[in-house]
């Protein structure tokens, strides 16, 4: 009986294993620096990002009725105070989750950003917005 290792049979598991684990992933990992500061979309929302874990969200378009002050459609905006940590909305690249309660029901809400890193600073996107909004961000801290 001949028994010779073929490199595909070597290949194969070596890249399942590489993929399963995550060390095929290149995109790096998210910072406090990554994401502190003042995010803007032009005509909509501003979310500010602060290293402590705290955030304060201005006409961000809320992710359902249940989190937001009114629930008629010209009212689908939250603004308000929420805390932020690295999180990664399902399907997507790594961002970060805002969590509130809704003001109206008391409910605990969620809005995510997902987090692209460029050569000349960091864009976002809200899921729930129309695929025509970013949000930019302005680096700095925020007090």
């Amino acid at each position: 009986m001949d028994i010779r290792l073929r490199p595909s049979l070597i290949a194969v598991p070596l890249a399942a294993l590489f993929l399963l684990t995550g060390c095929a992933d290149s995109d790096p990992e998210l910072t406090v620096a990554d994401v502190e500061g003042s995010w803007s979309a032009v005509g909509g929302g501003q979310l500010t990002v602060r290293a402590d874990g705290t955030a304060d969200l201005d006409r961000v378009t809320r992710p359902g009725p249940d989190c937001g002050r009114s629930t008629g459609a010209a009212g689908r905006t939250y603004t308000g105070p929420a805390t932020w940590v690295f999180d990664t909305y399902p399907d997507e690249k790594s961002g970060i989750r805002f969590d509130y309660q809704g003001p109206a029901t008391a409910k605990p809400c969620k809005i995510y950003l997902v987090v692209f890193l460029l050569k000349d600073g960091a864009k976002g996107f809200l899921p729930q917005d129309p695929s025509d909004v970013s949000y930019v961000r302005s680096a700095g801290r925020q007090g």
